[in-house]
């Protein structure tokens, strides 16, 4: 039987929904398990249709935009109460996107301007429209200020095999081998067992069947070949050291990020996160085809371990950033010695943009994107989101560059020369800023 799905749009450009149809064929797995019951951006669905369902009735509500209108607030809160899990899609709903630099002035100051002040805009009558408008809220927000969210889908837009990714994902559809016995019984190593020397290896708990078999090499196995029906007797020791993870190496915690995302066939490396226990918001599908709602108990400890343990420190978003992903050369033989607007000259494709120059925010935003920008030759300017937040932006990017990369000015000077900080740094995040002195 086919899913009930929604889909919201607030203030915002419709693109994250035509990066969704951006798919083209990439639809066709997904789209015989979804029932599209609301999407008047494409389907001509009425709100009052969307009024008489009845409550968490729809499976999964994408919300796309910022809300900046109490018609905004009420369609959320609306879909909030019809749907069992909530999506924030793309970078308006999740960070407040470029629309959240208005937060930097009081809704009247910005009435003034737009309907008074603006020579192509203003018609005399000077004021904020009220006949058949919705109203304007007093500070733009982001959906999880108004509503509880279960996951989020960053970029400006998400990829189109991002967003794919993330339905196949919360519909259960992506297989599992689920093998009976666990890859410890074909493990050449068990003797000399991996987690006794304190290396993390997720072997008690994968599926037989994998040739790779990384334990050979000395590597531990990080669980691609996802959960097994049993567990083998050394899940023991693995659930007692994901229980103390502050403890383990560096190297291991970086490790936790790739056994997830391979163990659960989740994409969190992409822009992709949930807000809570990802096991429990794959039950509320209520399938008893996804392998995930009948995992076996140790093995349900230890992801859980884990996920408690990523969510507590978010900070290790920084093992994945937008450099990562570029193809260019840092300590090329390129050096800043002064900040370039991005109009200024033509950057070369091979040296990093920074060190021709260029303000690029790759070092402290958050990878998913793939670097795409970059790729046209453009500076990346942070629509993924922060890698680390509640911290000064620009002190962190200035911070970052002048200690890994060909700049030969000072940190004082490049800040100096960055004219508008806000609108450079947060330009996709301000709303989500709370240390910003005009933030909500």
């Amino acid at each position: 039987m086919a899913v009930k799905v929604a889909f919201w749009q607030n203030s915002d450009c419709w693109g994250c929904h035509q990066s969704l149809l951006n798919a083209h064929l990439g639809l066709l797995p997904i789209l015989p398990a979804l029932d599209i019951v609301y999407w008047p951006a494409v389907v001509d669905f009425k709100f009052d249709s969307l009024k008489n369902r009845n409550n968490g009735e729809i499976l999964v509500g994408f919300i796309e935009g910022t809300i900046r209108t109490k018609e905004d607030e009420e369609g959320v809160k609306l879909m909030r109460q019809k749907c069992a899990l909530i999506i924030a899609f793309g970078s308006c709903a999740c960070y407040g996107n470029v629309h959240g630099l208005a937060n930097q002035w009081n809704k009247d100051d910005l009435v003034k301007r737009k309907f008074s002040e603006v020579e192509s805009i203003a018609d005399g009558s000077g004021g904020e429209p009220s006949q058949h408008m919705p109203g304007f809220s007093e500070k733009v927000v982001n959906v999880d200020d108004i509503i509880p969210v279960d996951a989020y889908i960053a970029g400006c837009p998400p990829k189109p095999e991002q967003i794919i990714s993330a339905v196949a994902f919360l519909l259960g559809q992506k297989p599992f081998p689920m093998n009976d016995l666990a890859f410890c019984n074909d493990c050449t190593i068990k003797d000399n067992c991996l987690l006794d020397a304190g290396k993390l290896c997720f072997g008690s708990i994968t599926s037989i069947g994998c040739s790779l078999k990384c334990t050979s090499q000395g590597n531990p196995c990080v669980g691609c070949f996802g959960p097994a029906k049993t567990v083998d007797s050394r899940a023991d020791k693995l659930n007692d050291m994901t229980k103390n993870l502050e403890t383990l190496r560096s190297g291991n915690k970086k490790n936790l990020y790739e056994f997830l995302s391979l163990f659960l066939n989740v994409p969190l490396m992409a822009g992709f996160d949930l807000a809570g226990d990802i096991l429990k918001q794959v039950k509320k599908t209520g399938s008893q085809k996804t392998p995930l709602a009948n995992l076996p108990p140790d093995t349900e400890q230890i992801a859980n371990n884990i996920m408690r343990y990523l969510r507590d420190h978010r900070e290790f978003h920084e093992v994945s950033n937008v450099c990562d992903t570029c193809d260019r050369i840092i300590g090329s033989k390129s050096t800043m010695i002064r900040v370039k607007r991005d109009y200024e000259g033509l950057p070369n494709l091979e040296d990093c943009l920074i060190e021709q120059g260029y303000i690029c925010m790759g070092p402290i935003t958050r990878a998913g994107c793939g670097g795409l920008c970059i790729k046209v030759n453009a500076p990346c300017t942070g629509c993924y989101g922060h890698t680390k937040w509640g911290v000064d932006q620009a002190e962190r990017f200035a911070d970052e560059v002048t200690k890994g990369f060909n700049v030969n000015i000072s940190k004082e000077e490049l800040l100096g020369q960055v004219k508008d900080h806000i609108g450079t740094f947060e330009k996709f995040t301000l709303a989500s800023n709370r240390t910003y002195k005009g933030g909500v």
